[in-house]
Parts: C-alpha cells; structure tokens; sequence
C-alpha cells in the first residue's frame, strides 16, 4: 500500500513540474493546497499561496518556452524529493533586467509534501547567481574603503 502511494506522490510531482511548460499561472497552482508554504533556499522568506503566485507571475512573464526535465525522484514518507532542470529563454524583464533572448538551464532540487493528494509545503534551493550570470549579469565591482 506504501507503495502505491509513493507512486501516485511521485506522478502528482512529476506533473506540477510539467505544469510549468505550459507558462499558465493557473495550471501550476492547481496542484498546490489552499494552506500551502513555500520554503526557498538560502535566506528567503516563506511563502503563502498568495505569495508564492506573484513570484510565479514574475517568473512565467519573464521567462517563456519552459522545459523540465525530472532527473530523479525519491519517495519517503508524505515528501518526494526531486532533482529538476528546468530550460527555458529569457523573454522579458526580470528583477530589472531587459530580456536578453538567451536560453536559461536551472538545475534545482526541489522537495514537495504531499497530503490528500496537493503539495502542502515546498522547499526550493538553486543558484540564482547561475541564473543572473546566463543572462549576462555581472558582479558589480565594489570601492574598497580608503
């Protein structure tokens, strides 16, 4: 019985990631539950489903033709941890950065709670200096002090 539950988890993670290829807001939140918390990498603030849909918003109106590639899955418990690459091309600005048209690989690791068959609760880490780097940002060169 375990089992078939890691499977139906795991189907559930496979098809939110699948989600993002159609760049519709509306398609990915429909796997997220209406208590759900997202919980980014580093030093990011915790998310609500109101918050965690803007951010999406900002995203998908940035960046267009979304691949995702699932490369592994893990099941333990109520979570499915993932390792995802996401492909997809800068279009549009992006935290004040104008489209650049080039082609964004975002390698990420992903892990989903799952209960009654909704992601609950997300934690997300990627490198999103990798991500400002492949849209030719770079690092500001600071003054030492004198």
């Amino acid at each position: 019985m375990q089992h078939i539950l890691y499977e139906q988890n795991k189907a559930i993670a496979y098809n939110y990631f699948k989600a993002y290829e159609a760049g519709d807001i509306e398609a990915v939140m429909k796997f997220l539950a209406p208590n759900y918390i997202l919980h980014p990498g580093g030093d990011g603030k915790s998310m609500n489903l109101d918050e965690r849909k803007l951010d999406e918003i900002v995203f998908f109106s940035a960046f267009s033709n979304i691949k995702t590639v699932v490369k592994d899955q893990i099941a333990e418990g109520d979570k499915i941890a993932n390792r995802i690459i996401m492909h997809c091309t800068h279009t549009a600005n992006y935290q004040g950065i104008a489209a650049t048209g080039n082609r964004v690989v975002i390698p990420y690791i992903d892990i989903l709670r799952i209960e009654a068959r909704k992601i609950v609760e997300e934690w997300v880490e990627f490198d999103i200096a990798n991500i400002f780097k492949q849209i030719n940002v770079r690092n500001v060169k600071h003054e030492s002090p004198v």
